[in-house]
């Protein structure tokens, strides 16, 4: 049972790094001490997100293309090719700019370009897998099944995250905020 498991997890790294990073995010925002905001909560969750789901995924994700080529070609469902060298060394500088990226004052803007390019990245993967499904007939474990699903779900939540922050960064700015203006009222007297 326990290998059954271990197998499910490493065989479903994205999946597994996605899960961890919303856990490890969560634990994040219960351990914070403060009074937690909206935009700190949403900061967190995008914060863990780039690290987990973004940077650790991409890391693992070079090492079973370049150093596990054969077997990631194969449950796929393709023949290796010298493209798979390329995916792993895509997927490294993207799992470094994840690095990069991750830290509380990391700049919005940069988060949300890695975001933006993961997803396109993830949602042409998908209609791929679904192409090689309905023309080619390929069931292959890592072309059909839970990949396939988190192809979208993963970069949704993710999309997600940036526009959630950037509405509750926004709001908490606004000047118009009742917040806002009270606390300018209590500092202006």
């Amino acid at each position: 049972m326990i290998a059954a498991v271990l197998s499910a997890l490493i065989g479903n790294y994205m999946t597994t790094c996605f899960v961890v990073g919303l856990i490890v995010g969560g634990v994040h925002i219960l351990r914070y001490r403060r009074h937690r905001s909206a935009s700190m909560v949403t900061g967190m969750l995008l914060n863990t997100y780039v690290f987990w789901a973004i940077g650790v995924a991409q890391v693992i994700n070079f090492v079973m293309h370049s150093v596990f080529g054969d077997h990631a070609a194969k449950t796929i469902g393709w023949a290796q090719s010298p493209f798979q060298l390329e995916l792993a060394f895509t997927s490294l500088g993207v799992g470094v700019m994840a690095f990069i990226l991750y830290s509380r004052r990391g700049q919005l803007r940069g988060k949300a370009a890695l975001v933006i390019a993961t997803a396109i990245f993830a949602y042409g993967a998908e209609a791929g897998h679904v192409y090689q499904m309905m023309v080619n007939g390929d069931d292959a474990v890592n072309n059909t099944g839970l990949l396939l699903a988190m192809d979208l779900v993963t970069p949704t939540v993710g999309l997600c995250l940036v526009i959630w922050h950037t509405v509750t960064r926004r709001h908490e700015t606004d000047p118009t905020d009742a917040v806002t203006i009270g606390l300018a009222r209590t500092t202006m007297r």
